[in-house]
Formats: C-alpha cells, structure tokens, sequence
C-alpha cells in the first residue's frame, strides 16, 4: 500500500455567468466601491474561467485516489509544485501514514515560506488524493476513517448574491422558490448599498449571511455590523483584511453578530485569532487549508475554543464539494455549510447529488464516493 504515482490535471472552463466574487470584487468586473478604502486595497485577481486542478494518485495496490487543489488562478502554477515538489517526496510513501506524508510535505519548504497560499494549496490537492485512495483501499467513507458521521446530512447555504447586482431581492427570490433555506450576500462595496442588499432579502430565508470579503476599515465593519446584527444576520465573513487579527478581536468585544473568516491558511493562524478571541465561526477550505488532515485540526481547535467550524467552498469541481462534505460530517461543532450555486462547469467530473431542502447528504460510498469521470477530466485539460 504504497503510493506509486501522481498526476495532475489543469482545469479551465467557462461559465455561463461570471462568477459571484468576480462581481462583487475583482479588479476588472467588480461592482463601484466607495471612496475608501482606496481601490488599490480593495480589487482582487479573478480568472475569467472557473479553474483548479485535480491529482490523480494510484497506489501500488491499483488503487486511485482523487483530490483538487485551489487554484482559482494561475492555475499551472499549483500543478508543477505538485508535479516537481511534492510528487517527488510522497511517490513510495505508505498509504496508511497519512499524518506523516503531510508533515514531510509541510516541511518540505519551511525554510523559503510555506504556511499559506500555493504551496499549501497544492499539498490540500495531494493530501486529499491520499485520503481518498485511504478510503477506497480499506471500503470506507472518509467520514468513517475520521471518527465517523454526527449527521445523515448536512445544512447548506446558497453562495451567493452580490450585493452589486441591479436587483438582489429578485435573486432572492428566485432562490427562495427553488427550495433554498438560507443565503449569504457578498457586500463590501459601499456601507449604505451593502446594508440594503441585506435587507432587502432577509424576510426571504430563515437564515441570511453576509461575506464582505475584507473590504471595510474597523470603522466601517462595525457600522455595517451593528446593522447587521440587528437584522439577525447569523454571521459577518471576513470584514476587515484577515492579517488585522487585533482589528478582528476589537469587532468581536463590541458586535454581537457572530464574525467569520475563510482565509484560515492553516491551525497556526487559526489558533492566533482564537487566542485573541477574534473569531466566532472559522472557515478552512479542504483545498486550500492543508487537505482534509488539517482541516479536521483547525475544527478541533475550534471546538477547543467553543467555536464553531463551517468547511469553506466558493468554487471548484466536484472533488472539492465531495471532500468539504466529508469533513462536514465529521465535525461536531458545525453548523452549516457553504454550497456555490453556480452553473458549474467542472461538475462535469463527477455527479454529486444536489442539495435538496437545503441540506446535502452525506455519501456512504468509499474514500470520497466519487465516481470520477476520467476520460472527462483529461479531455477537460487538454
């Protein structure tokens, strides 16, 4: 049970509408934000496609896991890390020693950065594959191999409506009828505009959310938060930049809305912003934060700390959906989680079930209990 090779795949497809962060914050297609903070601060790298990229693992033993890496950009960046880094020091591992593959991958550029951004998204991909193929070598769901399942199935919510569109309300509404419970509206642009947007849909669903994507100052946060609050918004993602931890713990001491933050690269920045009482709900995304191995450690940190850990997912394929549920099931202190709404077209690599009555349930199949579509995958990359 060794792993015997590794292959990636650049994925790249476009999308009948531009995505929803793309709208509300990219550099060239967002929505007019206000005077500040200046706009240098405030606009973000989108691709104009929906990108990632898949690892395909094969063991010695014949068998194939699967797992993505968040590569929303520059994607074939995150492929020759995996193909010329990490491939070389995880070819000949055992399967069963998944802990200590990640650690020799982790370490494996400690001394030139490598606690956030490509290098640990690229290890999310691999350590995903691993767990996959884990659970298809031994016929058990990934959720089993963690400890086992808390729920049948798991809450999600619709990401999401940019506060930038003409009408949020008709987006709204038009969720509301398809069967959607709860929602999360992607603001950040202008305090007042950003307000209304949330007002406007929030007798539509149970539960309404709101993402501002570090776009406000401290000041700014805790006026839109006071409005939020009183709205019974159930949290305000990312308010402030995510490297201003002391601003986070200032928010969190005078606000009551509870504050989330998905740009968590890993349990050492988790665990700052816990010890600094910053946070009330934190986001890993499995492709991004160190796989599904630290994304279970940052849950259990949060669970330490009595807060709540929700997997983060805004766009990717099916491998990224599949593997956010399996750690959805598994952690106790959840609540709710994040589901793109998206026509998406790298859902195409393997059907998942869509959520319906605003839950998604949990797969009892092998490893991710995928049945990834090769042939597609490879002709999706070429």
């Amino acid at each position: 049970m060794k792993v015997a090779r590794i292959e990636t795949f650049v994925l790249r497809a476009a999308p009948p509408e531009v995505y929803w962060g793309a709208r509300t914050w990219s550099a060239d297609r967002g929505g007019q934000v206000a005077g500040y903070p200046v706009p240098a601060r405030r606009r973000y790298a989108y691709s104009p496609t929906i990108d990632t990229v898949l690892v395909r693992l094969e063991t010695t033993d014949g068998v194939t896991g699967w797992g993505e890496c968040k590569a929303p950009v520059a994607a074939p960046a995150t492929a020759a890390i995996v193909n010329e880094l990490l491939a070389p020091l995880v070819t000949g591992t055992r399967l069963d020693e998944i802990a200590v593959t990640w650690e020799r991958m982790y370490a494996g550029m400690r001394v030139r950065g490598h606690d956030a951004g490509f290098w640990l998204e690229a290890l999310s991909g691999v350590d995903i594959a691993l767990w996959d193929a884990w659970g298809r070598t031994l016929g058990q769901p990934v959720h089993a191999l963690l400890g086992g399942a808390f729920r049948a199935s798991v809450p999600v919510y619709a990401s999401g409506i940019p506060a930038a569109d003409p009408d949020p309300r008709a987006r709204g509404e038009a969720l509301r009828d398809a069967g959607w419970t709860a929602v999360k509206v992607a603001i950040g642009l202008d305090p007042a505009r950003d307000i209304a947007a949330v007002e406007s849909v929030r007798d539509l669903f149970p539960r309404v959310f709101a993402d501002a994507a570090g776009q406000y100052d401290v000041r700014q946060a805790l006026h839109v938060g006071r409005a939020l609050q009183e709205l019974g918004v159930g949290f305000f993602e990312m308010p402030i930049a995510p490297e201003h931890v002391a601003g986070y713990r200032e928010l969190a001491g005078r606000l009551d809305v509870p504050l989330a933050l998905d740009s968590l690269p890993g349990r050492f920045r988790a665990l700052e912003f816990l010890r600094a009482g910053a946070l009330h709900v934190l986001q890993p995304d499995v492709c991004r934060a160190g796989g599904i191995t630290e994304t279970m450690r940052i849950a259990a940190l949060a669970d330490a700390f009595g807060a709540q850990a929700t997997p983060h997912v805004s766009i990717g394929s099916s491998v990224h959906f599949a593997a956010s549920l399996s750690c959805a099931a598994a952690i106790p202190n959840l609540d709710v989680v994040e589901h793109w709404i998206g026509d998406n077209p790298l859902s195409a690599v393997a059907a998942v079930a869509p959520p319906a009555g605003g839950e998604r349930t949990v797969n009892p199949l092998p490893g991710l209990g995928l049945d990834i579509d090769e042939a597609r995958v490879r002709a999706l990359a070429e």
